[in-house]
């Protein structure tokens, strides 16, 4: 075996937890971009289920961990009276050898179809970021999801990592995400 073939098969092992392939959800559009400590992503995505389920699913803030391996813990922290919530999402996600541990504390607004997020900074690993949700019931039984949100982190990304590796590990989050809300509307989800 040539160094090179060696070196690829290496780099190739070390990506393979980048690769997951997941069917189900469709991704209609994922885009994340770098501006500086800030990236903005957007994602639209399609999924088989009604839409109040999938909004039930995405709102259950006390059992998040079931949409994503990625979170650690995530709990309501305080109900204000109109109706808006504080939450704690923590996440911790490794890339290659570099892992990241994610305090996400948000101020969460809701009505039908829509979620805003703000983040509560000085409780969060980002120094500021927000996110807007819709979703959207489609007439063959499906529901669109929307997501855009612009976050700037405190802690240190590794150059290293770059752009490529960061749009391929957000596809594939976006993908497993998707695919688990899905998943768990269509096995007839309840809260708890």
């Amino acid at each position: 075996m040539t160094y090179f073939h060696r070196a690829a098969l290496l780099l190739t092992l070390l990506l393979c937890p980048l690769c997951r392939t997941v069917s189900a959800a469709d991704t209609e559009r994922a885009e994340i971009s770098f501006e500086g400590r800030t990236y903005q992503y957007t994602f639209v995505a399609r999924m088989k289920g009604d839409a109040r389920a999938v909004h039930a699913v995405v709102t259950d803030f006390e059992h998040m961990k079931r949409i994503n391996d990625d979170i650690v813990e995530s709990r309501v922290l305080h109900r204000y009276e109109n109706g808006e919530l504080k939450r704690l999402l923590k996440l911790r996600h490794c890339i290659l050898l570099f892992c990241f541990d994610m305090d996400f504390v948000e101020r969460v607004s809701e009505s039908p179809g829509r979620i805003t997020t703000t983040m509560v900074p000085e409780e969060s690993t980002f120094s500021d970021g927000t996110a807007n949700w819709q979703i959207e019931a489609l007439e063959d039984g499906h529901t669109r999801i929307s997501v855009s949100a612009r976050q700037t982190p405190r802690f240190w990304i590794p150059p290293v990592l770059g752009p490529i590796v960061l749009k391929r590990v957000f596809m594939s989050e976006v993908a497993e995400t998707c695919a688990n809300i899905e998943r768990i509307v269509n096995a007839g989800y309840h809260r708890g």
